[in-house]
């Protein structure tokens, strides 16, 4: 790391304000909380839905006190916290009442993104390809692209979140990613941005993993998205050593699980694009691989079940972590590795969407490999 200075209390400021708060989240269940036995529900019991929200409170303290406190390298995410406010209230209405349609989440996520755009320089600065980059100096053409980019951000996060820790884990890793790389480009506004965001989640996730005592939300879910979007935008624009992809590669799970989504979704079974279902990997994992687990111990656990599902999935984002570090700065090779990943996750897809008496042959001929090599080490 080449900074000449670095101060982290930022980072314990702001996961021990939200690990703090959120009891106040987790009382509140007479409404904000989430019932058992919808289509994408792996949870038990009735759980609040407000730990998002305690992520936003808690970003504007850390903010405050960094104002109070004359640290700069903060100063710039209050115009970003202050952006986001119209797809965050879009999502706590939707954590309320659960009646909010998805296109009007989307508009206030454009919304976001376009206050972002003007109040905060959030606009895609380049994509490393010439003749796109040209067009780019065009308002009418960049501006359209970003906001498609920062509302496709908050829904590809929402949409992996659903089982406990799945996405703030995973969010934890691509602000990794960024953090890192904002690291060894002395960049020390966007690392300080970055690793508050990392803080902000690590206090949740001490909540949420692996007993779920509190979820995301849509508001939480819509508000992380948007950081990692705006987040994305200010290393790239900041940093020409590094190529426009590094960001997208970090993000390769959620984009390759929301575009799977929408392929399945439109083109295989012809329904709505938004239409929820229980076709999702973290889905499929949790009925095909963690609960036949489960069904094999003394006493099965649907809560023990969950918590199988997300490390799983967080291998995937360091998968995508290490590849984007490795390829950082050479933009077709990038191509090469977003494109690898997409066919690994269509695999691991396939897999556990065969007919069962398929899947048993498989895990039987599994099983029966790791006897072999047992009895031959012994």
């Amino acid at each position: 790391m080449t900074l000449t200075h670095f101060d982290g209390w930022y980072v314990a400021l702001a996961a021990t304000c939200v690990g703090i708060l959120m009891p106040i989240a987790i009382r509140f269940r007479s409404f904000g909380y989430d019932e058992p036995g919808g289509v994408q529900k792996l949870h038990h019991a009735a759980t609040s839905r407000l730990g998002g929200v305690i992520i936003v409170i808690g970003t504007f303290i850390v903010i405050g006190v960094a104002r109070t406190t004359d640290y700069a390298d903060l100063a710039g995410m209050l115009p970003l916290a202050l952006s986001a406010l119209p797809v965050i209230v879009a999502g706590l209405a939707e954590d309320l009442t659960g009646d909010v349609r998805p296109r009007y989440r989307m508009i206030a996520a454009v919304m976001s993104a376009a206050i972002a755009s003007f109040c905060a320089g959030g606009v895609i600065p380049r994509l490393d390809i010439p003749l796109v980059d040209s067009l780019l100096r065009q308002p009418w053409i960049v501006l359209p692209l970003t906001w498609f980019m920062v509302a496709g951000s908050c829904n590809a996060t929402n949409l992996i979140d659903g089982a406990n820790g799945l996405a703030s884990g995973a969010a934890m890793i691509m602000f990794g990613g960024i953090a890192v790389a904002a690291g060894w480009l002395n960049d020390p506004k966007t690392l300080a941005e970055a690793l508050t965001m990392i803080g902000l989640l690590a206090g949740f996730l001490a909540w949420n993993y692996p007993r779920g005592h509190v979820f995301l939300g849509d508001a939480g879910a819509y508000f992380v998205g948007f950081m990692y979007a705006q987040l994305s935008i200010r290393l790239v624009a900041r940093n020409d050593e590094i190529s426009a992809w590094y960001v997208i590669m970090l993000a390769a799970y959620p984009i390759c699980d929301t575009l799977f989504a929408m392929y399945r979704r439109g083109a295989v079974r012809g329904r709505p694009l938004m239409a929820p279902d229980r076709l999702h990997l973290h889905t499929l994992i949790f009925r095909r691989v963690a609960m036949p687990i489960e069904r094999r111990t003394a006493q099965p656990d649907r809560v023990r079940a969950n918590a199988r599902v997300a490390p799983r999935l967080w291998l995937h984002g360091l998968l995508c972590l290490a590849l984007a570090i490795v390829l950082h700065d050479h933009t077709f090779a990038l191509w090469l590795g977003i494109a690898g990943y997409a066919i690994f996750y269509v695999y691991q897809y396939r897999l556990l969407v065969r007919p069962r008496w398929q899947r048993e042959q498989l895990w039987a001929g599994i099983e029966r490999r790791r006897g072999v090599k047992r009895s031959a080490v012994s």
